[in-house]
Order: structure tokens, then sequence, then C-alpha cells
């Protein structure tokens, strides 16, 4: 008998077998997006007096950045740069804004997202927690009772269960993958009065307690884990965005004791959160291969607004740490966030990163992890900066810059290097504004010539010290970086863009 030719297949197939065992297993995904939770709120950050057990026990296991923006100091700008590696004045909006409750989907159904991209290389996809990115087609829901498509299941999730917007804002109850909860047969779903009205929803059986909904998302979230776990081959993505520690600030009364009040309280069951979700991947047997991401939309609140936030920072907790301003500002403590990977394996534990990183990078990111090319005119400002989570010893720097706007009145920034550049003087109009009023009132505030602003982040992290004067040269070159990339319509080196944006 000739044994060459089966000695021959043996070999080969021994071969084949090996290299099959030796290629890694797509990992889970796992996205945890805190709700104006600041740099400084967090115990590896350096917060005192306030215990977060669970994101620590994160930084301890993975690798904690310290220099990770949001690329927009308000929830809408981060959401979409976060989904589809785009900015958000890209699209029609430029006031840097949130969208109302009842605006239509902003991101276009054609678009790449990160669920898409998940659920094209056979991953489950589902979204937990606020979206906030619009529903339909329509301008304005006026009735909630049918089927709110496009929304999240139109951008690439399986599932959905969560809030439209924030908890005053209606309808005052979940939504399951398209459909209000609690719906009364037969009546139209119609929410009534203002954006800060709390008993405006009617054509729902019952309106969502507010101290319950951290519960209600967690143990929807975990529930999904569970059950996904039940068939382990397909690999899946999970993004959780909680509503905690964004206004109202509505702990769970379980949670109480903090010594910066009910906003410390509200960490607390943020933390706690967190915890239930990294619990059930432990349950399950999916922490080894899940890679999993906890960050924030942007900086924290600090104005005298939010009374209990104001509070808690007058009763010392620096809630964005040693950056200047939060939420809505222009400053970097309204967009430098926690940003923490664990990847067994992958990422070392107890490491730090001083790599300037975006959420808008995500995208680009997941799709290198994946091998997955980005079509031309898609993710236009997202990097693949995968290398950031995994270097032993600090590379050169994956992002030259980035572009950041505030929500307060659409403000432009620009960071390059330790330079961070801020556009004050002949900057664009907006376009479109929701509210006209609004909107003439932040063109007349922005006709009057206000100088640009320069500061070196590296020697002035509080960024105290302007020294445009003393460094004009620099200043009037991040300008025009600026200007060139809002004109040609992406960043991301390679690309081209469907639209511009001026």
């Amino acid at each position: 008998m000739n044994m060459k030719r089966p000695l021959n297949y043996l070999v080969s197939l021994l071969l084949t077998t090996t290299a099959l065992a030796a290629t890694p297993e797509k990992p889970n995904v796992v996205i945890i997006l805190g709700d104006d939770y600041g740099y400084g709120s967090s115990g590896c950050y350096g917060a005192t007096g306030i215990s977060t057990p669970n994101i620590d026990r994160l930084a301890t296991q993975g690798r904690r950045f310290t220099q990770a923006y949001a690329p927009g100091s308000v929830c809408s700008p981060t959401r979409y740069a976060l989904m589809t590696g785009r900015y958000f004045w890209r699209t029609e909006v430029k006031d840097g804004g949130v969208l109302p409750v009842a605006a239509p989907l902003i991101i276009e159904t054609n678009r790449l997202t990160l669920a898409s991209l998940f659920k094209e290389q056979g991953y489950r996809t589902a979204a937990f927690g606020k979206w906030h990115l619009g529903w339909t087609t329509e301008r304005r829901v006026n009735d909630w009772s049918v089927p709110l498509t496009p929304g999240p299941l139109a951008v690439g999730f399986d599932h959905f269960f969560g809030m439209a917007e924030n908890l005053p804002s209606g309808p005052h109850n979940f939504i399951d993958d398209d459909k209000v909860t609690a719906h009364i047969f037969g009546e139209p779903i119609v929410v009534h009065g203002g954006s800060r009205d709390c008993d405006t929803t009617t054509g729902i059986s019952n309106h969502w307690q507010p101290e319950l909904v951290m519960a209600d998302l967690t143990k929807h979230t975990t529930d999904w884990i569970a059950e996904t776990a039940k068939d382990k081959t397909k690999p899946f993505f999970l993004y959780f965005a909680p509503n905690a520690v964004h206004d109202p600030i509505v702990p769970n009364p379980r949670f109480t004791g903090s010594p910066y009040g009910k906003y410390g309280d509200f960490i607390s069951e943020l933390d706690w959160s967190a915890g239930e979700v990294l619990n059930a991947l432990d349950k399950f047997g999916l922490s080894s291969n899940t890679l999993v991401i906890f960050t924030s939309d942007n900086g924290g609140v600090v104005a005298r607004g939010n009374a209990l936030a104001y509070a808690a920072l007058e009763a010392g907790l620096k809630i964005n740490g040693p950056l200047r301003g939060g939420k809505h500002d222009e400053w970097e403590g309204g967009f430098r966030e926690p940003f923490i990977v664990r990847w067994p394996g992958q990422v070392a534990p107890g490491s730090t990163s001083e790599q300037v990183i975006s959420l808008a990078d995500l995208l680009a990111t997941f799709a290198g992890l994946l091998n997955v090319p980005l079509p031309q005119g898609q993710a236009e400002d997202s990097l693949n900066v995968l290398r950031t989570f995994t270097e032993a010893a600090p590379g050169k720097a994956v992002r030259p810059s980035i572009i950041l706007q505030s929500g307060g009145d659409g403000t432009y920034a620009i960071r390059e290097g330790d330079w961070k550049f801020i556009e004050r003087a002949d900057r664009p109009a907006f376009e479109i504004h929701r509210n006209a009023q609004i909107r003439a009132a932040l063109e007349n505030r922005l006709q009057q010539k206000r100088a640009d602003q320069l500061f070196n982040l590296k020697l002035d992290p509080g960024e105290t010290n302007d020294v445009v004067a003393a460094h004009p040269d620099i200043a009037a070159h991040l300008k025009q970086l600026l200007v060139q990339s809002r004109t040609q319509g992406f960043t991301r080196p390679g690309t081209i863009s469907t639209t511009t944006a001026k």
C-alpha cells in the first residue's frame, strides 16, 4: 500500500488543526458608558471619600487611560461619534447641543456603526439604557404608540431596551426594541408638556419610578448576558448606557450614606451596576474572552444649576479631578473621560496609558481587531488605536490631533500634541438649530469677537495660562488645521467623505 498520500494528508490535517487552535477567538465586547460621569469621580482616578470598587477592579485588571476624550461635552454628540466614528458636527446639527427627545434618528440607516460592524461579523448585538440619538424618520414623534422605526434595530442592534433620552423627557417608560412598554391598548401614547415635566405621558398604564430605573436597566442587561451565555458559538457585543449620574440624581434607596450626599450615592449605584455586569460575565465563564470598556459620554456637571452635584463639589468631591470646567464646557473637564480597558491575556493588568484617544476611535479600532476594512465615506474621524490597549511600553502617538466641540455654544477646540487651541473668533455660523430663539441668541453672542486661546496641557493641565500671544505661529497652525478638518469632511487618513461640513 502507498502510505505517502495518507501520511501527507494526516500531516496537513494536523497542521490545519493546530493553526485553527492557535487562531484567537473573536472576543466578546462590552462597552459601559456612564452618563455625565466625571474624570475624577472614581477611586482609581483619584477620588477620595467615595468607594468605587468595581470600576477600580477594572483598572486593577486592565489599563487606565489618562487622556481619553469624548468628542462632545454633552450626550448626543459623543454617542453619535462613538457609534459611527464620525464627528457629530458633520451632521446637520452644528451647535454641539443634544437632540430633543422626539428628534428623528440622526444616524443614517446605511451608515456603518459599531453594532452593524459586529453584527456583520456574526456577533449578537444588544443595547441597554439611554439612546438619545433620535427615533423614526419624522421631525417629531407625535404618537409614541406606533413602532418607533427606524431606531436602534435599524443600525445594527438585535435588541434594545432602555430610555428614549433622559428620565424627565418622556415617554416615561421603557422602550423594548421599538415599542413603549405599558401601552394601554387602543390609546395613543402622547408626551405632553416640556422636556422637564416628569408626569406628562398619557396612554401608558404606569410611569417608571425614577429611583428604580438603574436597577431595571441593570437586570435586563444581566439577564441578556445569561441568555446569551447559553450558546457560546457566537460572540456578542453589548452596549450598556446607564442613566447614572445624569440629573435627576435619583439613587435607589438602598444606596445611602455617602459624604457627598445623593450624588455620591448615585455614583455608588453606577459602580454597583458595572459590578453586576462584571459578575455576570464571571458567573457564566465569559470574562476570559471578553473585552470590557468603561467610560463616560462627557464630563461631570459642576454648575450651580444641578444642586446635588454642586453640593457634592462643595463637600470636596473633585468631580472632574484637576481639570477645569465640566459638562457643556470647552475646557478639559467637559471632554476628558475615565476610560478603562480590560482584556485578559491582551491588556496588561494595572497598567496606565497617556495616549490621546477619542471615543470616536472605537469603530476603527474594532474594525482593526476583526480585520475588517473600513468602507470609503464611513467612520471619517475614527482611528485604529488598538495598539494603545496592548502596547507593553509607550509607543508613538496614535492620534495626530483631536477635535472637540462644547455643548454650551458650539465652541470648537483642537488638540495636537500638548497644545490645545480654542476657537473663539471667526468661527462658523450655525446652519440649523431646533429652536430659532436659541439659535438667534447664540449667533448674537458669537458675533461679538472674542479672542482665540491657546494652552499647553503638559505644562498647564488646568488651562489657567493662555499663551496665544506668546505662540501665534502655533495658534495659526492649529486654526488652519481645524478649518481644514471641517472643510474636507474627514480626519482619518486614507478616507474620503460623501459630504463636507464647513
